[in-house]
């Protein structure tokens, strides 16, 4: 696995290639993984979370991405050298104002994320441990994803972030990002808990009233 020891190469170029596409004629995210070279687990997933950094639930979308971030983990866990996805995710089209707002956002949170990052704590996020740690952040995040929510708001945006951060991680060889993506983690577990205690509160208080409904 001496490939995936180290970091994917030529992010920004691939984003660029990924934008000059999605104006034209679109590209598939496996032809834009080829720009990265095979090494592109984290690329991809840093790609597909993006997206779904925003309050309002992306329907179907987030069952298709969140299986194809619990593929890309796993082969991360697993040690895997290449990335093999899901022929949905594998073909699934970069165009239009969409995907350009989603990669002009890509660009800006690189960037912004660049003013923090650097260097640090490497042996979380290089080498056989770090693609296991790194791995299986964007395998727990996929599944939290993937998690049904009735559709609420923000259902998406924590387990995003956790996967967001986990590439970055890698990307930028910081291992701070690590614990980035974990607090994420446990934001989207207190998010859901939240949830689902409220739904049973307001269920059980339902139930009450109409209890005491006339007949």
């Amino acid at each position: 696995m001496a490939d995936a020891a180290q970091n994917p190469p030529g992010i920004d170029h691939a984003l660029d290639i990924c934008v000059k596409h999605a104006a034209a004629d679109g590209i598939n995210l496996s032809e834009a993984l080829d720009h990265i070279g095979a090494n592109g687990f984290c690329f991809a997933a840093f790609l597909l979370a993006v997206p779904f950094v925003q309050p309002v639930p992306l329907g179907p979308l987030t069952v298709i991405c969140g299986v194809t971030f619990i593929a890309i983990g796993w082969q991360m866990v697993r040690g895997h050298d290449t990335l093999k996805l899901p022929e949905k995710a594998r073909n699934m089209r970069i165009h239009g104002k969409v995907w350009l707002t989603a990669l002009a956002f890509s660009r800006k949170l690189l960037g912004l994320c660049r003013r923090f990052t650097r260097e640090r704590c490497s042996s979380w996020v290089t080498g056989e441990r770090g693609h296991r740690i790194v791995g299986g952040l964007i395998l727990v995040g996929g599944a939290l994803l993937a998690v049904p929510m009735a559709n609420l708001p923000l259902n998406n945006f924590f387990p995003a972030l956790m996967i967001v951060f986990a590439a970055i991680g890698w990307m930028e060889r910081d291992g701070i990002m690590v614990i980035v993506s974990l607090a994420w983690g446990v934001a989207t577990i207190v998010y859901f808990a939240a949830v689902a205690v409220a739904l049973i509160f307001f269920g059980k208080q339902v139930a009450e009233w109409l209890k005491i409904l006339p007949a």
